[in-house]
C-alpha cells in the first residue's frame, strides 16, 4: 500500500470519525503510524537481505595469495590454488627463469584473471604472459580453467638489451702501459666493474666479466658483456694516456737539466 493509498484509508477514517468524538480519532492516528512502522522495517530488512546477497556473491571468489618468487613459482602456485597443471605447457625464457615476480593477491575463481593483473603491471623486467584461450567461450565449460599455451614472452626493449650483453672475449693490448702500473690497472678495473654492475641495477642492462694479463704477450684478455669490454679498453686508454704524458714530461725535464748543465 503506497503513500497516497494511506492518506485516502486516513482521511476516510478522519471523515467517518468526525462525529465520533476524540477516542476515534486516536483510533485513525495510531493505526496509520502502525502501518508506516511497519513499511519502515520492511525496506531495512529488504536492504539488509540485498546487502548480503553482495557480500554472498563477493566470498564466492577465492583469493589467490603469492608471497613472490620465481616465475616457475607463480604457475606451480597456480597450479595449487585452482587445480590446475599449468606447468605442463609452460614455456619459460632462459632470460626470465629468474626473474623476481612480486607478491600478488588476487580475488579471482580462474587463473587468467591472475594472469590479466600480472599483466597489467607492465614492467619491463618481468615480461608479459601469453596463454591460449584467453577467455572462456559460449561454446566452451565457462568453469573450465585449462589452456592450450602458456608463455612468458620478454619486453621487445629488454630483449634488445640482452642481445647486446652476450658474452663476448676480447684480447686488449697492454703496449704503452708500463709493467709497474698493471697493478693499478687492475685496481682501477675492479673498482669500475662495482660501479658499473649498480648502475646496471637501474637500467636493467648486463653487466659483468673478467680479466686476465697475459705477461710474456704483454695482452690482457678480457671477457663479458659488450658494456663491460668497452669499460676495460677505456681504462687501458687512459692508463696509456698517463704514461705518455708522464714520459713526455721526464724527457722534457731531462731536456731542461741538460741545458742548464
Amino acid at each position: 500500500m503506497n503513500t497516497k493509498s494511506l492518506s485516502k484509508v486516513f482521511g476516510a477514517t478522519s471523515v467517518e470519525s468526525r462525529g465520533c468524538g476524540r477516542s476515534a480519532c486516536r483510533v485513525g492516528l495510531c493505526s496509520w503510524l502502525c502501518l508506516l512502522v511497519v513499511m519502515t522495517g520492511l525496506q531495512s530488512v529488504q536492504a539488509r537481505e540485498t546487502n548480503e546477497v553482495n557480500q554472498e556473491e563477493k566470498a564466492k571468489k577465492k583469493v589467490f595469495n603469492f608471497d613472490g618468487g620465481s616465475p616457475f613459482d607463480f604457475i606451480a602456485a597456480l597450479d595449487r590454488h585452482f587445480r590446475t597443471r599449468l606447468v605442463q605447457i609452460l614455456t619459460l625464457p632462459e632470460t626470465l627463469s629468474k626473474t623476481k615476480v612480486p607478491k600478488l593477491r588476487v580475488a579471482a575463481d580462474d587463473p587468467r584473471e591472475v594472469l590479466a593483473v600480472y599483466n597489467r603491471l607492465e614492467s619491463p623486467t618481468l615480461g608479459q604472459w601469453r596463454f591460449e584461450p584467453g577467455a572462456t567461450g559460449q561454446n566452451t565449460n565457462s568453469s573450465s580453467t585449462n589452456m592450450n599455451v602458456l608463455m612468458l614472452v620478454p619486453d621487445k626493449n629488454m630483449a634488445a638489451k640482452v642481445e647486446r650483453s652476450v658474452t663476448k672475449v676480447k684480447g686488449v693490448a697492454l703496449a704503452g702501459v708500463p709493467d709497474a702500473k698493471w697493478d693499478a690497472l687492475m685496481r682501477d678495473i675492479d673498482q669500475a666493474k662495482v660501479y658499473g654492475e649498480e648502475a646496471a641495477k637501474e637500467s636493467g642492462e648486463a653487466f659483468g666479466g673478467t680479466v686476465r694479463v697475459q705477461r710474456d704477450s704483454r695482452v690482457l684478455i678480457v671477457a663479458g658483456s659488450e658494456a663491460y669490454l668497452e669499460m676495460v679498453e677505456s681504462l687501458v686508454q687512459a692508463h696509456r694516456m698517463n704514461a705518455e704524458i708522464e714520459a713526455k714530461g721526464l724527457a722534457a725535464s731531462k731536456a731542461a737539466d741538460a741545458v742548464r748543465q
